[in-house]
């Protein structure tokens, strides 16, 4: 028993497992937490380094460098700082703990539909605005349950699955990396004007990072709601297929509602093909999506089990 609990083979998933349910246990407030100390060095860095005025490439040069400057000289420490530790693994499993914060969009999905239940629109759509850039102060019930939706699963994906899984890939450092870039990314969204350019960058090293790990989101969603669905929905995207179309379409296609559409940023609208089918969604199908995304993670936790122990397998005969 020892021996398979120490096994460099299995010893990630069982660090991974029992994160995760610390994670989903312990609620950590924002404003104690070190990522909320990351998104205000983000904010300070580009009020620094994005002026207004500079041009276009001048501005992606800055967005180039600025996460550079942020995130080396800490990935360096980290690493230097947990290969000197005596308990490396507990460090390890912190920085997870740190990296897979969640839990907080998850409480607010579930007081959006619990506000929506009751019909307290303004309370839901402030409580969303917290989650999201886009404007949401004149959507309907059914506009705050689809804006709801779209953002629980981009946000599951990004934020949650992808840290797992760089995590699984390369220990505690990568998966704080990662967060690191995708809260940098967020913060300085090149949907908003100022970061249009300057945020270029980021936002390209952050989608190329969780280009797999949301390949792997969406397929097990297909395989915990209805796959054919899924594929149908998937084939009648026009034109766009970047990861958040694909992440849209196939919870659309999954959950057999439509979501995706007309978005407000910044009293600019946004015009985005409608995916999935002609249900609109409705409060209750918040709760599903979140049910949903539980039985993906499952999914997603016994497949890499199965890997783990495969190659522990494989090692033992080798």
């Amino acid at each position: 028993m020892t021996e398979i609990l120490l096994a460099p083979q299995l010893q990630p998933i069982w660090v991974l497992l029992v994160t995760v349910l610390i994670e989903r246990l312990w609620a950590w407030p924002d404003r104690y937490h070190p990522l909320g100390f990351i998104r205000l060095l983000a904010k300070r860095m580009a009020s620094k380094v994005n002026p207004q005025g500079n041009t276009a490439v001048q501005q992606k040069i800055s967005g180039t460098l600025a996460p550079a400057v942020l995130l080396l000289p800490t990935i360096v420490i980290l690493i230097l700082f947990i290969q000197l530790a005596e308990f490396p693994l507990f460090f390890d499993s912190l920085l997870l703990l740190i990296a897979l914060q969640f839990k907080s969009v998850l409480d607010r999905a579930k007081r959006i539909g619990n506000a929506l239940a009751h019909n307290k629109k303004v309370l839901s759509r402030d409580i969303l605005q917290s989650l999201c850039l886009r404007e949401t102060q004149q959507l309907s019930s059914v506009g705050i349950s689809k804006a709801c939706i779209e953002t629980l699963l981009l946000r599951y994906c990004y934020q949650y699955i992808a840290v797992m899984f760089w995590f699984l890939v390369s220990g505690g450092v990568a998966a704080l990396s990662y967060r690191l870039i995708y809260e940098f990314s967020q913060h300085w969204n090149s949907k908003l004007p100022r970061y249009r350019h300057f945020g270029f960058p980021i936002a390209k090293l952050a989608a190329l990072l969780y280009w797999l790990p949301a390949r792997l989101m969406i397929i097990a969603l297909m395989l915990s709601e209805n796959i054919s669905t899924s594929i149908k929905a998937l084939r009648q995207r026009s034109g766009n297929r970047n990861t958040h179309t694909a992440i849209l379409a196939a919870s659309a296609g999954a959950l057999q509602m439509q979501l995706s559409g007309p978005v407000m940023y910044q009293g600019q609208k946004y015009r985005h093909a409608k995916l999935g089918n002609s249900r609109l969604p409705v409060p209750q199908d918040i709760k599903r999506t979140l049910n949903a995304l539980d039985k993906s993670l499952v999914i997603l936790l016994v497949f890499s089990l199965l890997i783990a122990a495969l190659l522990y397998g494989l090692r033992k005969v080798l």
